[in-house]
């Protein structure tokens, strides 16, 4: 009877080591996720939340008259994910003055006289005296007129300021013999319209543009619609009639570049927040950009204002 009773004992607390062995002492939950990275992109990584929750291992009955331990209850450890590194979140503006760094620009090279008759057209063209555009500095306060400033290759682009270009004019005209303006910057896409308010025919062509080539002769008080094609660095738009007439046009993919004012002044809005690269293009500069080619490195302050000015060395002015 002792031996028996002995052989159930055992049979029950070898049944209880192996239920307590059999079962996991618990379960980790783990994720994770991450970014892509790319040239013109921020970098971000971010990670799901953890989990981990131990249960308790079921154990064999203590022994008569002692009292059970209280089972452990269970824990569960949920871990922050990490804050999204790499970029700052939403847009802002840049703006700035690009100035002329001496206190004397050279002066304006006369293109055309006033009552210059021997000029082509010269009962409307030389109405007027014609100077070069190639470099224009206001006295006051040294700032440079029609240079580009431009995010050749932005992060990212804002709706908002696609939409706001889109529905803006883009006007090119031939007045009293010249270019108007002398700088255009556009996205491509859209469409501008070439128009001429003098009373002589001129022509209007794309001889320094590879993407987007024109040559649109213009009939006197006429205009015509020109769907911009394709991207362009900066390059030249003349008049083979008249051959002083020149002018720049810059066509970008992306609606981040603005012309400076009579003031040097530019503004560029709904600009994505982090590092991006500006470029500054001065028509007098050899070979024409102020910054590097590639753009120089700034950071845009997210839902507010970043100032740059940027200065032309005189020494560049060919």
């Amino acid at each position: 009877m002792s031996t028996r009773i002995d052989s159930l004992r055992s049979t029950r607390w070898g049944l209880a080591a192996l239920v307590s062995l059999s079962l996991p002492l618990g379960t980790v939950l783990t994720g994770c996720g991450g970014g892509k990275d790319g040239t013109d992109t921020a970098h971000v990584t971010i990670s799901e939340p953890s989990a981990t929750t131990s249960t308790a291992a079921v154990a064999a009955p203590a022994p008569s008259g002692t009292t059970p331990a209280a089972a452990k209850p269970a824990e569960t450890t949920t871990s922050t994910p990490p804050t999204a590194s790499g970029g700052a979140e939403g847009w802002g503006t840049l703006k700035g003055r690009v100035i002329f760094g001496a206190d004397k620009p050279p002066a304006p090279k006369v293109l055309v006289a006033k009552g210059d008759k021997t000029v082509k057209d010269g009962d409307v063209c030389a109405k007027q005296e014609i100077d070069s555009e190639r470099l224009v500095v206001d006295a006051a306060s040294k700032g440079v007129r029609n240079v580009i400033v431009y995010i050749p290759k932005p992060t990212k682009v804002s709706p908002e300021a696609v939409s706001a270009l889109k529905s803006a004019e883009v006007v090119f005209d031939q007045k009293n013999c010249r270019f108007v303006p002398h700088v255009l910057a556009a996205m491509k896409g859209q469409t501008v319209q070439i128009k001429s308010s003098d009373p002589v025919g001129h022509n209007a062509n794309a001889v320094g543009l590879n993407n987007n080539k024109f040559n649109l002769p213009t009939q006197p008080l006429s205009s015509m619609p020109y769907p911009l094609r394709g991207v362009d660095k900066p390059g030249k738009v003349g008049c083979d009639i008249h051959g002083w007439m020149e002018a720049y046009w810059l066509v970008l993919d992306n609606p981040y570049f603005a012309v400076t004012d009579a003031q040097g002044n530019f503004e560029i809005k709904n600009v994505p927040a982090g590092e991006q690269k500006v470029v500054v293009w001065a028509e007098a500069v050899g070979p024409g950009y102020v910054t590097a080619a590639s753009g120089e490195p700034i950071s845009i302050k997210a839902g507010g204002e970043t100032a740059k000015d940027y200065t032309i060395d005189p020494a560049k002015v060919k």
